[in-house]
């Protein structure tokens, strides 16, 4: 789950769109704390809200989460340019997020899928 999130981050890294990085890692935050502490982010939750939800449930430090939120929101809301160094220190940070929920969450399993028909049930004529 979590090489899974780098992946899609690396890609904008690659094509030095460290705003792009920067913003798809915050997307990695909700679906890893979807996935391992069972969270989802309410739709009326701002995400600094989610954030500071996510940094209680996993004993992630307040401090760490804050400062991760500021470079998410930098990069999400205003048009200053994030650097290779400004994308670094997000993703430590996120980084120190990512263990705090591993250590605290437990993978979900997706289910597997079942046939959405029904079994018909013969009537005696």
């Amino acid at each position: 789950m979590f090489t899974t999130v780098m992946a899609d981050v690396r890609i904008f890294e690659q094509r030095q769109d460290y705003r792009g990085a920067v913003i798809a890692s915050f997307g990695g935050l909700t679906n890893i704390a979807g996935g391992l502490l069972d969270m989802a982010r309410a739709p009326f939750e701002t995400g600094r809200e989610f954030g500071f939800n996510v940094a209680d449930k996993a004993n992630i430090s307040h401090e760490v989460m804050d400062e991760y939120l500021t470079s998410f929101e930098i990069a999400r809301y205003t048009d200053a340019d994030i650097s290779y160094d400004d994308y670094q220190e997000a993703i430590q940070r996120l980084d120190i997020c990512f263990r705090g929920i591993r250590e605290q969450g437990v993978e979900v399993v997706e289910p597997t899928r079942t046939s959405r028909t029904r079994k018909t049930i013969k009537r005696k004529s």
